[in-house]
């Protein structure tokens, strides 16, 4: 199986992923993929690969002004593309500042729909 996550290499980014995150309301870290996940409300609004962070409910506007700024690319499970998820380049602190506003938005559209609303995966 494709491994998603690696531990050695995310673990000063996870650190400071969730010294930030965690501390939002209503934020749950769960391990989804063989990944660090963080959920609002039961619902995924981002996790951790192995070179950046995934978010998950963004608007296609902010995907698009996301990709504009940084390296970014669709996420992929074998054979498909999920619609949506945005995998966001994160090397060190510095990176995961520059997104950490647009991981934000994503948990406030997490937090907004109905909990454990299936989202597009």
């Amino acid at each position: 199986t494709m491994r998603y996550y690696s531990e050695n290499h995310m673990k000063e980014t996870r650190s400071a992923f969730e010294k930030e995150v965690l501390r939002w309301p209503q934020v749950r870290l769960k391990n989804m993929f063989g990944c660090p996940s963080y959920q609002a409300n039961g619902n995924l609004f981002a996790f951790l690969v192995r070179n950046g962070i995934v978010t998950t409910e963004l608007t296609e506007a902010n995907r698009e002004k996301l990709s504009s700024k940084h390296q970014t690319n669709p996420f992929q499970v074998p054979n498909r593309i999920v619609k949506g998820w945005i995998n966001v380049a994160v090397r060190n602190k510095a990176d995961l500042d520059k997104i950490v506003s647009f991981v934000r938005e994503s948990y406030r559209s997490a937090l907004e729909r109905a909990p454990g609303d299936p989202s597009e995966f």
